[in-house]
């Protein structure tokens, strides 16, 4: 039984070691195609057709997207003409052999001549050479007036790319590759790649910008945010509720738009949801509110984190004191019970009739509830005590 079941490739180890090795194997499929398919006469060129699943058939080793990287290295190598679309398993493989370029070249002493119009099916040592010094020399600068054919940009719009789109890019294009210098074998596949590359940025930020969104007042978090804050981060939902109007003001006032407004708002309840338990457990003994009673550095430092101002919060101190001195009620931590009132002033303050519906639907419970009856988290979040 014989190792090779199948017919050899076989190639040229001088075409391979110039143009690559992979590009000599991929032209002499073509070239096996070329010989058993009759040639179309266009622009001066034999164009020849070949299916796609064929093609992938004698090149089982490769994928779509190795064809289709390989032939446009060809293309840009002077040495492949491909029409149509990219190569695709799904459609016909349009190509032709740029036999301008083996002709141009010169062909080494003692070798027989090439027919100008139709490379040898075997790739004779001739042609080898005279594709070796062609690939050399063909390459050339791009020009100040160059553009790109009506091919070119079919092939653009067989990919999604508007016609205007494409043309906009062309002085930018013709401007940056003027600057280097640098040589190539095929302009049109190198704008080609460039083009798409540039509609594949330019549609991922448009789709970006249609998904940015300003805050307005009916703004609320979505019911994802309020499980990973509540279910997941055991933060108090009165808290949450309480932080919302100065998140939407402080938003809504700088004009920013974004499409991650839940993700800014989760990153800022854990923020001061952090200070605000911190501040819980350095004082955890009941006991009444004194006439000089002041709330600690850090009740202002969780405010200036909610954008509320600190005269603000000073000018609600007296009546503050007043009303608990009066009521008498002792509490574990005046200072988060300052911070809650503050914020609901702060709330009342920019929204008045929104968030005085909102919140009155909550001071109805437990208008009995003592501090013993209720957790401490349950406790200070309570917003019946002033209303």
């Amino acid at each position: 039984m014989s190792l090779i079941p199948e017919k050899p490739i076989v190639i040229s180890p001088t075409l391979a070691a110039t143009i690559g090795l992979e590009e000599a194997v991929l032209l002499q499929l073509l070239q096996e195609c070329r010989a058993h398919r009759s040639a179309q006469q266009s622009q001066g060129y034999d164009w020849f057709t070949v299916a796609g699943e064929k093609l992938l058939e004698l090149a089982p080793f490769w994928r779509d997207d190795d064809i289709r990287r390989l032939a446009v290295g060809l293309n840009e190598k002077g040495l492949l003409l491909i029409g149509g679309a990219p190569f695709s398993a799904h459609q016909e493989f349009r190509f032709a052999f740029n036999d301008a370029v083996a002709s141009r070249a010169p062909a080494p002493s003692g070798a027989h001549p090439q027919p100008s119009s139709q490379l040898n099916s075997q790739l004779s040592p001739a042609t080898v050479t005279a594709l070796h010094t062609a690939v050399e020399t063909s390459a050339k600068t791009i020009g100040n007036s160059w553009q790109p054919s009506q091919d070119a940009l079919r092939q653009l719009s067989q990919l999604g790319v508007t016609q205007q789109f494409a043309l906009q890019q062309i002085p930018q294009f013709v401007a940056y590759w003027r600057e280097r210098n640098v040589p190539r074998h095929s302009w049109e596949s190198k704008f080609i790649k460039e083009v798409w590359r540039q509609w594949q940025q330019e549609t991922a930020t448009s789709h970006r910008r249609r998904q940015e969104v300003s805050l307005d007042n009916d703004w609320r978090p979505s019911n994802d945010a309020l499980q990973i804050l509540i279910g997941q981060g055991g933060i108090n939902a009165n808290f949450i509720e309480d932080a919302i109007p100065e998140f939407i003001l402080y938003w809504r006032d700088r004009g920013d738009v974004s499409s991650t407004w839940d993700s800014k708002f989760i990153q800022h309840i854990r923020r001061q949801w952090q200070i605000y338990t911190g501040m819980m457990e350095q004082d955890n003994m009941p006991r009444t509110l004194s006439a000089d009673w002041l709330p600690k550095e850090s009740v202002y430092d969780v405010l200036e984190m909610a954008n509320i101002n600190r005269q603000f919060a000073e000018q609600l101190l007296p009546e503050f004191i007043l009303y608990w001195q009066e009521n008498g009620t002792p509490q574990s931590s005046w200072s988060t019970k300052f911070l809650q009132y503050v914020k609901r002033q702060w709330a009342r303050h920019i929204q008045p009739a929104s968030t005085g519906t909102a919140h009155g639907k909550q001071q109805g419970s437990n208008p009995q509830g003592r501090i013993r009856d209720r957790s401490i988290i349950d406790a200070l979040s309570d917003r019946s005590w002033a209303s």
